[in-house]
């Protein structure tokens, strides 16, 4: 039997990105993974915006539509809901849905989970109160080309990481806890951050410069830039080897090699070689995947609630970086 799905928040990742001419064919929402995969079904969708919600459920051909995420869970009763909303309402939705009569078996809630650890630890604990699985879509990690890649560097074909380096756009905690989920993801977990808002961004998500110290004892550096001049996500993995650089958005992924130089006798370079890793598409059907293997099986989500912490936890401490002036840890937060 299918499990009963619902989307909270109507937005581009929640339904829109699916009428994207250039994302024809590529799931990259919410609504049209759970109508792809085939142990899932879309039964209920809500939004505040009684356009969008129309729109929504028109495109789908869902009839039971609400304005409410209450009503939806305590009318609809579904086993997994979708969160899609603002980054500042997430706490609240999934909270809600998590206290009420209905029990459902899973939330998949957007990025960032929460905007502060405490918000996050307490989802995390009334999920396992409820013993509904809570996951947190990072889709990076659930692309086929990162996942080869995790793969290729765990088996350290790149050698020891000496260092990564990356840009960004779009907020610390919106856009920089990919960054950083990917980089728990891909190399190591983080011991201590230094943030400075060097583009001097007013408002609570400033897109900061982050100097990130990594417990395998390499150095992590992720620049800020503009978002009003182009948005960029790239992340440049050194090795003792060789280095992955992920470009286009993490759609692209370029190896290159330690070998003798062809310019300087005696030297060696780095000179690339070409890796398939596989494609980049399709990454929110592989999420709703997992979400039913989970489910189905017991075992942890892919990006699971506490991933989605340790995301929110380096933003938060990046920011009380910039304010303090000094290194932040992650393990004691001071």
């Amino acid at each position: 039997m299918a499990y009963r799905a619902a989307l909270i928040g109507c937005g581009k990742i929640g339904s829109e990105f699916a009428d994207n001419p250039l994302m024809k064919g590529d799931v990259y929402t919410h609504a049209e993974a759970y109508m792809r995969c085939p142990d899932t079904e879309l039964v209920a969708v809500c939004d505040s915006d009684l356009a969008r919600l129309a729109r929504c459920g028109e495109r789908w051909n869902i009839a039971a539509r609400h304005t409410s995420a209450v009503a939806l869970i305590e009318t609809e009763r579904p086993d997994i809901v979708s969160v899609c909303t603002p980054d500042t309402t997430h706490y609240e939705v999934v909270r809600a849905i998590l206290t009420r009569n209905h029990h459902v078996k899973a939330v998949l809630c957007e990025k960032p989970l929460a905007t502060s650890p405490e918000q996050a630890q307490e989802l995390i604990r009334l999920a396992g109160e409820r013993g509904a699985v809570l996951a947190v879509d990072y889709t990076r990690r659930y692309a086929n080309n990162l996942r080869a890649l995790q793969m290729f560097l765990a088996a350290e074909n790149l050698g020891t990481i000496q260092a990564v380096s990356g840009w960004y756009t779009k907020g610390t905690l919106h856009n920089g806890s990919h960054w950083f989920d990917l980089l728990r993801f891909l190399v190591g977990e983080v011991d201590w951050v230094m943030g400075i808002n060097v583009l001097g961004e007013p408002g609570p998500d400033p897109t900061l410069d982050v100097n990130l110290g990594l417990k395998n004892g390499a150095l992590a550096t992720l620049r800020a830039c503009d978002a009003r001049r182009f948005t960029v996500f790239e992340m440049d993995i050194m090795g003792t080897l060789g280095r992955a650089q992920l470009l286009e958005s993490c759609y692209r992924i370029e190896l290159a090699f330690s070998a003798p130089s062809s310019h300087y006798s005696g030297y060696f370079g780095l000179l690339p070689v070409f890796h398939d890793f596989g494609d980049h598409r399709n990454p929110l059907l592989h999420v709703v995947e997992d979400l039913v293997v989970a489910l189905r099986k017991g075992t942890p989500p892919a990006c699971s609630g506490e991933d989605g912490l340790a995301a929110v936890q380096i933003s938060w401490a990046a920011h009380e970086s910039a304010q303090i002036g000094r290194r932040v840890y992650i393990a004691d937060g001071n």
